[in-house]
């Protein structure tokens, strides 16, 4: 787990309203973290709600409460107090987790603002860009301040108003009206009456719940609680672009990560950007300019590893500050930062696939020359089954290698060929993903023509169970590499695959199923 996502430690006191409150033993915890301007997810003590702080939305280290409270007006399920309260020079993802009511469609995240509080006016209205998905009974919205306190509304329609005896409110938030009267903050100006209509889809439309049942897999192992992993969704599956502010990105694309603060991370041109779950895009700073890189992941200790054309493995730290964690090499291209602190990757040119440790103080090769490693490309570590998958962009060959003793690690093995599909005249294999169930997902980027996405299925013994299965054969543009949607604010997404390429567009595919723990999720 990255060291800058705090555990909340849950405490019997909390600042209320500006002063030192001790609650008693039957009073619901508070929940407290430091956040500064590096960013931080805080969890209120039961799980109910999540406020994810992106980098660069403080100024300066706060400590952030969180508490259940009676205090606001009637809400559908629990609210929360929040302190301090402040505005953000980044909108904040704020996420609630509880059972949801039979009809969602007017549903969404709500605040209280803490001026109309003070002044005896307190209401509810709705947060902006607020996503729904019923089967995992989340709710997500952007605020862009700590507000005072936040629930869940059920019908935003539907609003009681403290200054109106008439009825329901119709009118109020700072950010205008939508025409029938119900309004929202946000700088977007999107209204909560109907959510989210330029940022992906409003919904999750899996119809696997990871919650329901435990699984086989089809080898036979036991792939855990809450996965279905003999019936994943079969393709064709249905594309959908992820949209942002300035949609598409300028250039330099090729890779994207997520990360533990609750951002999408990936190139924008010249530059570092990071992208909240509502669209939003903000530019990370770094202390010198960036080469062009390839493959960018997050690192278990919350930095970024970034493979340069440059030939070197570069460490971008939240503060800014890059360094580098490994050089001497030609072309590196996949990276794939081990939760245990191994940075695994490969090079196109040398060619090779290799890892180093976290510090950046040895090499092991995993594979090395044009034999067992042409044109290496996405990398993926199993922890599990102790192996680490490769492919060869062009030879379309899908390598395996045995890792059960890192420090001598076995012969590289050619375990599966992938050809071209009938919407590519060549065969590129580039990114790589694993899902919970240990199936491999494999971007083909068709070496310029649109990309294909393909699902290799494993056994226990970590072969592959028949051939290659083609999940999406043509992309609306190109695309290179593929990350499951994990960290917090996208638990909407924990079974997408999010896709993106040269061509700066970023596209979602709904798998069915979660991806496998990285170093996101710790």
């Amino acid at each position: 787990m990255s060291s800058r996502t705090w555990v909340l430690a849950a405490v019997s006191c909390m600042v209320a309203l500006g002063s030192t409150a001790c609650r008693g033993d039957d009073d619901t915890d508070v929940a407290r973290a430091e956040v500064g301007p590096e960013g931080g997810t805080v969890v209120s003590a039961d799980s109910v709600l999540t406020i994810a702080i992106l980098p660069g939305a403080l100024e300066e280290t706060i400590q952030l409460t969180i508490e259940r409270s009676d205090d606001p007006p009637e809400v559908f399920g629990p609210a929360y107090a929040v302190h301090p309260n402040l505005d953000l020079a980044v909108p904040a993802t704020v996420t609630y987790r509880f059972p949801l009511p039979p009809d969602t469609s007017q549903t969404a995240v709500g605040y209280v603002d803490p001026d109309e509080f003070a002044e005896g006016r307190a209401r509810w209205r709705p947060l902006p860009l607020g996503r729904v998905d019923v089967e995992r009974n989340l709710v997500t919205g952007v605020d862009s301040q700590l507000s005072l306190f936040y629930g869940l509304l059920e019908d935003v329609t539907d609003i009681p108003d403290p200054t109106d005896t008439d009825g329901p409110a119709t009118g109020g938030g700072s950010s205008g009206s939508d025409g029938d009267g119900t309004t929202s903050r946000g700088d977007s100006g999107t209204t909560s009456g109907d959510p989210d209509t330029s940022v992906g889809p409003t919904t999750n439309s899996s119809t696997t719940d990871p919650g329901d049942s435990g699984s086989e897999s089809s080898g036979g192992e036991t792939t855990g609680p809450g996965l279905d992993c003999d019936n994943l969704p079969m393709g064709p599956l249905m594309v959908q672009e992820f949209m942002f502010t300035g949609t598409p990105l300028d250039d330099n694309a090729e890779d994207m990560t997520f990360s533990s603060l609750g951002s999408i991370i990936v190139r924008n041109g010249a530059d570092l950007v990071q992208i909240s779950p509502a669209g939003n895009v903000t530019t990370i700073p770094t202390m010198v300019a960036l080469p062009d890189t390839l493959g960018l992941r997050w690192t278990n200790d919350g930095n970024i590893v970034a493979a340069a054309f440059s030939g070197e493995l570069l460490l971008i730290e939240p503060s800014g500050a890059v360094s580098q964690l490994w050089g001497g090499l030609a072309i590196p291209n996949g990276v794939y930062p081990a939760i245990d602190g191994n940075i695994f990757f490969t090079d196109f040119s040398i060619p090779e696939a290799a890892f180093i440790d976290g510090a950046g103080t040895m090499i092991t090769e995993l594979g090395v020359g044009g034999v067992v490693a042409p044109q290496a490309n996405g990398i993926v570590y199993d922890p599990d089954r102790n192996f680490v998958y490769y492919v060869s962009y062009g030879q379309g060959i899908l390598w395996r290698v045995d890792v059960t003793d890192l420090g001598n690690p076995g012969m590289p093995q050619n375990i599966l060929m992938i050809g071209p599909t009938s919407m590519g005249d060549q065969v590129g294999l580039d990114g790589m993903a694993m899902d919970a169930c240990g199936n491999l997902y494999i971007v083909d980027q068709n070496q310029g023509a649109p990309g294909s996405l393909f699902r290799v299925e494993l056994d226990a013994a970590g072969a592959p169970i028949g051939g290659a299965e083609l999940l999406v054969e043509a992309f609306p543009d190109g695309v290179a590499n593929a990350v499951f949607g994990q960290g917090p604010g996208w638990e909407a997404y924990d079974t997408t695959l999010f896709l993106v390429g040269l061509p700066g567009r970023i596209f979602m595919v709904d798998v069915g199923v979660p991806g496998a723990p990285t170093a996101v999720t710790g």
